[in-house]
């Protein structure tokens, strides 16, 4: 399991120099919806645990609109989709002005790769040997939002918390075309592939395995 330590982390937006700097929602028609002009906050750490169970909710949701829905829809996770790493994990938000969570991310930091969860499945890969590291994962962003670089802000806003508390390296898996391009950018190398099971009942799926010193 991932190991609970102090870190150095403040509850605003840590992107953009940790400063809450509000955007306009840019995209008023997307997919055929309309969507209403919003402000949207910066990224900021969540310190209400008792909203995870929206940011649950809210994977589910952008699964289900992904292309991805059978490795998680209703079916799968009634209930949201979680696990272990949720508890320990620093997670991230955007929200509107109606102060609805509209997308999320995660990191998990490990001072070992055997409490790494999926540690079993990489052991063809070469990963570096110094510790501790972080694992970036469950990012979604609400699909009435797209378009808005909130991606980018949630992955720059976790890149900021490793820099700042001496993570050597980051990891992060990745099946989405577009979010590979993104990790690219930022510098993030792709190791190779290892095969992963969100639910018990599904079958293994390839994700591509990036790595950033």
């Amino acid at each position: 399991m991932a190991t609970n330590i102090a870190f150095s982390c403040v509850s605003t937006d840590e992107h953009m120099a940790a400063s809450a700097i509000p955007g306009k929602l840019t995209h008023p028609l997307q997919n055929g919806l309309y969507q209403p002009q919003s402000t949207l906050s910066g990224p900021r750490l969540l310190t209400d645990k008792s909203r995870l169970k929206e940011i649950y909710r809210l994977r589910v949701n952008v699964w289900e609109h992904s292309g991805k829905s059978k490795f998680v829809n209703r079916q799968l996770f009634p209930n949201g989709w979680f696990d272990e790493l949720d508890e320990t994990a620093l997670h991230w938000t955007i929200m509107n002005d109606q102060n609805e969570i509209v997308a999320a991310a995660r990191l998990n930091v490990f001072h070992s790769l055997y409490e790494f969860p999926y540690h079993q499945s990489m052991k063809h890969l070469v990963l570096p040997v110094a510790f501790p590291f972080a694992f970036y994962s469950r990012l979604v962003v609400d699909h009435r939002y797209h378009g808005n670089g909130l991606s980018r802000q949630l992955a720059k806003s976790r890149m900021s918390f490793c820099e700042k508390n001496s993570i050597n390296w980051c990891m992060v898996f990745i099946n989405n075309t577009h979010i590979l391009k993104l990790f690219e950018k930022l510098n993030f190398k792709n190791t190779g592939q290892a095969y992963v099971s969100y639910h018990p009942s599904l079958q293994p799926h390839s994700v591509n395995v990036l790595i950033k010193n």
